[in-house]
């Protein structure tokens, strides 16, 4: 009986330490497993250098999502996250299945945005500008929404949106064929820069950006003066004063550009060129004294040239290149 009494006890706690060492292995195996659900979003060094240091880290991928920029909107889209909502664009024409499926805000009178409209349609992420960190930002964070912060505004530079659209693979793009057609255009892409500036060194260019009679000048860090220093060009005109700038008429007789770069509103940029050439052919005695414009060294773009919209900027500097070479053989 006494033996019997012991076999029993060493059963139970042999028993006791199975569950004890196995059961945990189990938990600790269902805690990984909760947590390789989790999509992580961490900050961009761009955004570090606004305050932004904290990963946005969500527990499972979100499955719908508002974007107030426009920066993310093609990536998400080719990568088949679904957004509820997306902003309105000027600048370019969403996919029509985009268009289609998401909501269109009007984001571009900010005093008129009604955020509790974002707030209805239930958002699991919503991407936000960093400038709408103290207004938007805490109201979201109030309703316990979870927000992600980007570079956003009428300039986001090459370096910038490839920061981010890297950050948006390593969150979403695991096995995803949208994500790694991206990433092999972005370096089939940064083969043609490289090889264009070296081909480029040494000549000088001139933006402007028009509206006529009122024409600015932009700097190397301006949209289109941004991709044509990325393609090895040397901009004429330098500011500490901003990206861009009205046009010194004066100052820019002194320039001596090898080719002249205009950009303005319209759609295409045999459109921005009658507008622009009829604007010179009025002061011609003016215009004919910049030998680039006298010579028709100019290139003429249209609209989606003003402004970035993220990865579509793959597609414009490819475009700008073809454009460019086009241009030199015309010129041959």
């Amino acid at each position: 009986m006494r033996n019997k009494i012991l076999l029993l006890l060493v059963v139970i706690i042999a028993g006791a330490l199975l569950y004890f060492c196995f059961g945990k292995v189990g938990q600790k195996g269902e805690q990984a497993a909760v947590a390789a659900t989790d999509v992580t979003l961490a900050y961009t060094p761009t955004m570090q250098q606004y305050g932004f240091t904290e990963p946005v880290i969500l527990k499972a991928p979100p499955q719908r999502v508002v974007s107030l920029v426009h920066t993310p909107v093609l990536a998400l889209h080719e990568m088949g996250i679904k957004k509820v909502a997306i902003p309105q664009a000027a600048m370019l024409e969403w996919p029509a299945d985009l268009a289609k499926d998401a909501k269109q805000l009007n984001v571009s009178m900010n005093s008129n945005f009604d955020i509790e409209s974002v707030i209805a349609l239930e958002p699991d992420l919503v991407i936000v500008g960093y400038q709408s960190k103290d207004t938007y930002g805490k109201i979201l964070d109030r309703e316990k929404i979870p927000v992600y912060y980007v570079d956003a505004g009428h300039v986001v530079s090459y370096k910038s949106i490839k920061e981010l659209t890297d950050v948006l693979i390593a969150a979403f793009g695991k096995n995803n064929a949208g994500a790694e057609a991206i990433t092999a255009r972005f370096q089939k892409l940064e083969g043609r820069l490289a090889e264009k500036s070296r081909e480029n060194q040494g000549q000088k260019v001139m933006v402007l950006q028009s509206a006529p009679p009122r024409h600015y000048i932009q700097g190397r860090e301006g949209t289109l003066g941004s991709m044509l220093d990325m393609l090895g060009y040397t901009n004429v005109f330098h500011s500490d004063s901003g990206k861009m700038v009205l046009l010194d008429l004066e100052q820019a007789l002194t320039y001596e550009p090898d080719m002249v770069f205009c950009v303005g509103g319209a759609q295409t940029g045999s459109e921005h060129q009658q507008v622009m050439e009829a604007d010179f052919a009025k002061n011609p005695a003016y215009w004919n004294n910049i030998q680039a414009i006298k010579e028709n060294n100019v290139v003429y773009l249209p609209i989606k040239y003003v402004a970035t919209a993220g990865i579509n900027i793959i597609d414009n500097l490819n475009e700008l290149i073809d454009t460019i070479d086009a241009k030199k053989l015309q010129k041959k």
